[in-house]
């Protein structure tokens, strides 16, 4: 069975790309095509990876400036030639599932509708430029209607949480399997001591609440550790007292040193599904998260972390303070992990591929059969 696997864009180094790399550990021969590749900015795996790039990546420019082509993606992931492949795997935050192959059946492993389309918080400003912005409503009418057309033409869809399956339902109108994604349990172990700093990790993006954690950080004076890069990241700045530290974008063997060695970690917003609590309790260390979409699958509170139902500061430092306060076991904290270990996600993920091929493969003998039978009676 010949594999092709489509990413929206590998221009950073989160979830959705780690994913794709486990995607590809499936199917090694299987080439990767996706609509910008910045080597530098995404991880250096891919370098050893057939990647092929849409027409935008003659346009590239700065990494952090990539938003900007947004209403330029849909279009880009049509024009890719998909051909010769039995399935074609999407792994889409974004555009990836908008592909159009010229045969084969077509698999979304869905990270989330994309926010730039469906999520009410996220602010077009940054990204349009401003005499485009009395255009956006009439734009994004157009790409949403875009969106859901492409979604109607996938043979199968994939949730990688509970939450993010509901917004498929609501959006999309699409039913979809739950197949939680992989963690990458082994690159982690558990440090025999810790110091006094929690750690937040991820894309500084607006909708992540990450200014709430840096303001409960600064009025505790506690210290935080602040690890990747985003729009945000200047604002965030702005509002931290000397105990917030940004490390920006690090290497793996940096951040794994500090995920064993923090005191905890703290998810302040909402994720579709968040690989950071699990990460974190890999390296056995409790989480600090919101209670709502992804860390209510993952996060049982008091046992592999604390939860807290109240967007603000003062929810954040309640909820530290509760975390300091407990202990936890950090052998059980990294069993609980192991339960979303690579080899779980791709059992799962291959048994619905598997399965589609061969749904497809057997309808075609039939339709084969069936003109055989129809010729034949001429």
């Amino acid at each position: 069975m010949k594999v092709a696997i489509v990413h929206d864009y590998l221009v950073n180094r989160g979830g959705a790309e780690k994913v794709t790399l486990a995607m590809h550990r499936m199917w090694p021969d299987a080439p990767v095509f996706t609509s910008l590749y910045y080597p530098e900015a995404t991880f250096p795996e891919f370098a050893d990876i057939d990647v092929r790039t849409s027409r935008l990546q003659r346009l590239r420019g700065d990494p952090a400036e990539f938003r900007r082509l947004l209403p330029l993606f849909g279009r880009a992931m049509r024009s890719l030639r998909i051909e010769g492949f039995d399935v074609v795997v999407c792994s889409s935050a974004g555009f990836a599932h908008h592909v159009r192959p010229r045969a084969g059946c077509r698999i979304v492993y869905c990270h989330t509708p994309p926010r730039f389309l469906w999520d009410e918080r996220y602010d077009h400003r940054a990204v349009a430029p401003g005499w485009s912005r009395p255009a956006l409503p009439l734009a994004l009418a157009a790409l949403r209607r875009s969106d859901r057309a492409a979604a109607a033409r996938a043979h199968v869809y994939v949730a990688n949480s509970r939450a993010t399956a509901g917004r498929i339902q609501a959006i999309y109108g699409r039913r979809s399997v739950l197949v939680h994604p992989p963690v990458e349990v082994n690159r982690f172990a558990i440090a025999p001591r810790t110091g006094d700093y929690y750690l937040m990790v991820g894309r500084l993006m607006p909708h992540r609440n990450m200014h709430l954690a840096v303001e409960a950080f600064t009025t505790m004076g506690r210290s935080l550790v602040v690890v990747g890069d985003g729009p945000a990241r200047v604002s965030l700045e702005s509002i931290a007292g000397p105990t917030v530290r940004f490390m920006g974008a690090l290497d793996d063997a940096a951040l794994v040193r500090l995920y064993a060695e923090c005191r905890g970690v703290v998810v302040p917003g909402e994720e579709d599904f968040g690989i950071v609590p699990l990460e974190a309790n890999a390296a056995g260390r409790p989480v600090v998260a919101f209670s709502k979409g992804g860390a209510l699958e993952t996060v049982t509170d008091g046992v592999n972390g604390v939860l807290f139902a109240e967007e603000s500061a003062g929810a954040i430092t309640r909820a530290v303070a509760r975390a300091d306060a407990r202990r936890f076991d950090p052998v059980a904290l990294r069993s609980h992990a192991e339960q979303f270990s690579e080899d779980v996600f791709a059992h799962n993920l291959r048994g619905i591929v598997e399965g589609a091929g061969t749904c497809l493969r057997c309808a075609r003998r039939r339709r084969h059969r069936a003109t055989a039978a129809t010729d034949g009676n001429h």
